[in-house]
């Protein structure tokens, strides 16, 4: 049961950014409805995530009323519908928002109903080396996705959404492999259950993460414009190399937690401040790369240690809800809002405006909150240790 369930896991984890595929459509998308604006187009892409953070909040609540299996199953087929529907019907800016809020939905109910196995299925120093491998699965599906989107809308935009059909062999993975049954650790009805204070640290660790992690992808292509050193096509580079720092630090992430435990964070804060530091002095598309990979590590440093830390905190009846906040509500809002808030702290440092002043302010955060993070952790004396 245990093997069945992790090749679920690690299946399915390969999903969890799946929004990704119509990124690259946008400026076809926009073509397609010139009545409308690129923000408004953006937006409907970002939908997605949105809609994630609503549906991931009802996921827990779902999860106590019905087995996980059905609740995963339903999620992969929203995901399904939603690609199918986008394919065949997108004449209408109201479609293609529709479609966005449906793949959200199932995003937002898959997302955290098939980390919870984690919960269910594993011990402790099985679920922590476990972690770092399914980040590593998140970041590589994240990047094959993304590549075969933009390789479908190269056909015709609306052939990007064909993309999410890959839910269609997970759907039949999980429903082979997963029993009808609940888990032994989910009763028929919920049990109220406190979520421990802590938890908050941890959506706030999660939260101020993705606020800074998210100005690399968001300010990489203004950035070798402004710098002269490259077009879209090597700011996309750049973002896929970002993604596979991620995957390579996954598969020794548990290493790392070991031995240091939730000291992770700080390391992660100060892999991503060098990076952002190290832009602000080259102007070479050789070390823009290099840097690109090193910074691209510090996801799978910073998240998986957060899950696991949550994990070995709370009871197993408010996995779902407590998951759903961690995985999918506070990354999606620091995702949302992170432009914003980065542009306004640059306009701190410098007048200029620019990428360059965005990637300092953005590393002068994350400087600041790996400070906090290394007091934190060293006051409170909660270094992971293996039982």
């Amino acid at each position: 049961m245990k093997k069945r369930m992790k090749v679920c896991l690690l299946t399915g984890s390969a999903l969890f950014m799946s929004y990704v595929a119509l990124a690259g459509a946008i400026a076809d998308i926009a073509e397609f409805f010139p009545e409308f604006s690129v923000e408004l187009i953006q937006t409907g892409v970002t939908a997605i995530n949105l809609m994630t953070v609503l549906a991931a909040l009802f996921a827990g609540w779902l999860s106590y009323r019905r087995a996980k299996r059905g609740v995963i199953l339903f999620g992969l087929a929203f995901i399904v519908i939603g690609g199918v529907g986008g394919f065949f019907f997108h004449n209408t800016i109201v479609l293609f928002y529709l479609w966005s809020l449906v793949i959200g939905a199932g995003l937002g109910i898959f997302t955290p109903t098939a980390t919870g196995l984690l919960v269910d299925y594993f011990e402790e120093t099985e679920r922590n080396h476990l972690i770092g491998i399914q980040g590593s699965f998140v970041n590589g599906g994240g990047v094959l996705l993304a590549f075969v989107g933009g390789l479908l809308a190269a056909i015709v935009w609306n052939c990007s959404y064909l993309a999410f059909l890959a839910a269609i062999p997970v759907f039949i993975l999980y429903a082979k492999s997963m029993p009808v049954k609940k888990s032994k650790d989910t009763n028929t009805k919920p049990v109220r259950r406190k979520i421990p204070g802590c938890v908050l640290y941890y959506l706030m660790t999660s939260f101020i993460f993705m606020l800074v992690y998210n100005a690399f992808p968001s300010n990489i292509a203004l950035f070798v414009s402004e710098r002269g050193i490259g077009d879209a096509s090597l700011a996309g580079s750049a973002t896929s190399v970002f993604m596979l720092g991620g995957v390579f630090f996954g598969f020794i992430y548990s290493k790392f937690s070991v031995r240091i435990g939730e000291y992770l964070f700080t390391v992660g804060h100060l892999t991503l401040a060098l990076s952002f530091f190290l832009l602000y002095l080259t102007e070479s598309v050789g070390i823009v790369f290099v840097v690109a990979f090193f910074g691209g590590m510090s996801i799978n440093m910073t998240m998986p240690q957060t899950l696991f830390s949550v994990s070995t905190k709370i009871p197993p009846e408010t996995g779902i809800t407590v998951f759903s906040l961690v995985m999918s509500v506070t990354p999606n809002i620091a995702t949302f809002i992170s432009p914003a808030v980065i542009s306004f702290l640059s306009k701190l440092v410098s007048d200029a405006g620019d990428s360059v002043s965005r990637f300092v302010a953005a590393g002068l955060l994350s400087l600041c909150f790996a400070v906090v993070q290394f007091a934190i952790v060293a006051r409170s004396r909660r270094v992971y240790k293996p039982r």
